[in-house]
């Protein structure tokens, strides 16, 4: 069993950098979990802990149902694939595969058989006799990952190792490393700063700001059903759209006001009643937004954005800047006003002060 458990860990830094705060998790078994967030969220140090390479300051960490607080990282049953690669460049690609195998005192025809069935696996069974520098980024890093596959380790700790690929290779390498956790009997926990990545490749997902845990969810639930105005922003490409309302209500129901204009929306009356009257913020996504010459609410047009399939409209609202998704090649001139209408079915209302969503 390589399930991880995480109750209430801290790390603090020289005694007063808090770098991860009160940060729990249950992952199960051969699960695949992403941590999430901006750089220096706390991310990165997470994985660290997991891995054994930074101390936990306070809580407890669990690997299967052992405490791992204290052990090192080579009692921990886990491999390690890092964002530059961490290969040794004197070695050839079989050395850098086999070295982790051959200090463990590992026979060495077994050595020889997963080191083979290994590279056939990513097809790099071509390169076992070249060295690093000899090689691109994308088969340096299925070195990396091949390294690591070797021990069948009972957990995975992947931090950033697309991240100095070019887009289409990480594409690609984002298959192969979905591909490898299906067929492997381990757990995958992840580190990206790359929310496509996340929302392709994990099972859950751990949104993180400033070293505190914001959401965890599935990727589809993280989109929906956002918890505060930071998961709203940093899930989906491009972002949610925020515009400051207030909440009216008339013989009708309720609507929200933005600049003169009334959007009617219908929310329990329990959820709305006590704002009514107040300023919070309207949430909705690109494609929630459509252009529409029978639309009251007014935008100017910035900036165009064709991308064959699609066009991104970045539009001035009332001082306010919002993306709106087009289908299809659109012609639009910069300056050119724009009537818009909201789909209200899809909006999303977080309060002011703390940003937490009031309703979806």
């Amino acid at each position: 069993m390589a399930k991880i458990c995480l109750k209430n860990v801290s790390k603090i830094f020289d005694g007063e950098v808090k770098a991860v705060s009160d940060f729990s998790i249950d992952i199960a078994d051969k699960e695949f979990v992403v941590l999430v967030g901006p750089s220096g969220c706390g991310k990165s140090t997470v994985l660290r802990m997991i891995a054994g390479l930074e101390e936990v300051s306070a809580g407890e960490l669990y690997i299967g149902d052992r405490l791992v607080n204290g052990l090192p990282p080579k009692e921990r049953d886990i491999a390690m694939v890092f964002q530059n690669y961490a290969l040794y460049p004197h070695m050839t690609v079989y050395k850098n595969m086999s070295f982790g195998l051959e200090n463990r005192k590992v026979p060495k025809e077994e050595i020889d058989r997963k080191v083979h069935e290994v590279a056939k696996l990513l097809d790099i069974e071509d390169l076992l006799k070249r060295k690093p520098k000899a090689m691109s980024g994308g088969q340096r890093q299925r070195v990396a990952l091949g390294r690591a596959m070797v021990r069948d380790p009972a957990v995975f700790l992947l931090d950033e190792p697309l991240s100095n690929l070019d887009a289409k290779l990480r594409t690609s390498m984002r298959s192969e490393i979905i591909k490898l956790h299906k067929r492997s009997n381990s757990t995958f926990v992840y580190v990206t700063h790359d929310q496509t990545e996340a929302m392709t490749m994990g099972d859950r997902i751990v949104v993180m700001r400033n070293g505190i845990v914001q959401q965890i969810d599935t990727p589809q639930n993280l989109y929906q059903y956002p918890c505060n105005k930071f998961v709203a922003s940093f899930i989906g490409t491009p972002q949610m759209n925020f515009l400051p309302v207030v909440l009216s209500k008339d013989s009708y129901g309720y609507y929200l006001v933005l600049e003169d204009v009334g959007i009617r929306i219908h929310k329990p009356d329990t959820v709305l009643a006590p704002y009514l009257n107040r300023q919070i913020i309207l949430g909705i996504r690109p494609d929630g937004i459509k252009p529409d010459p029978q639309g009251v609410i007014q935008a100017k047009v910035e900036v165009a954005e064709p991308l064959g399939g699609e066009t991104y409209l970045n539009l001035d609202c009332y001082g306010e800047k919002i993306v709106v998704k087009v289908n299809g090649l659109a012609q639009y001139e910069i300056e050119q006003k724009v009537a818009l209408t909201f789909d209200t079915t899809h909006i999303h209302l977080f309060e002011t002060e703390t940003e937490t969503v009031i309703c979806h």
